[in-house]
């Protein structure tokens, strides 16, 4: 059943432009999104829910709620934390690209909910989202 207050969002790497959707690995009955997370020595793969509004996590790491992760892009191993800090705790916010034009961050920390939706080119890239999901709006 479809959640209609919830969006299925499709993620790429904002360093190399790949996708970073698991088809094989679902969350909330929708391909997730998958990163590779870094906590105190120890590498894993986190899956994270599409669906915009949903906090659920799948991880390998066993990582501590409010502690922070490093995350990087699987397919190009770049870094993908950023200088930008979370206006909640001041953790590092964590960018991911829309498929469709546009960047969505994430805290980097355990438990915390902020993130932001940003659009560079306002008009053609918020048109493309909108027309990408124009059935939920």
């Amino acid at each position: 059943m479809r959640n209609s207050t919830m969006v299925e969002v499709r993620i790429k790497c904002p360093r190399c432009g790949e996708s970073l959707m698991d088809e094989d690995r679902q969350i909330d009955g929708h391909p997730s999104i998958c990163a590779e997370g870094y906590f105190e020595g120890n590498r894993g793969r986190i899956w994270m829910s599409s669906l915009y509004g949903s906090y659920n996590v799948e991880s390998e790491l066993d990582v501590p709620e409010g502690d922070v992760t490093e995350f990087s892009c699987p397919k190009c191993g770049e870094s993908l934390n950023s200088t930008r800090s979370c206006e909640l705790c001041k953790a590092p916010m964590v960018p991911f690209g829309f498929a469709e034009g546009g960047v969505v961050q994430i805290c980097s920390r355990k438990g915390c909910r902020r993130h932001l939706v940003e659009f560079s080119d306002i008009r053609a890239e918020l048109r493309s989202f909108l027309d990408s999901y124009s059935a939920f709006f």
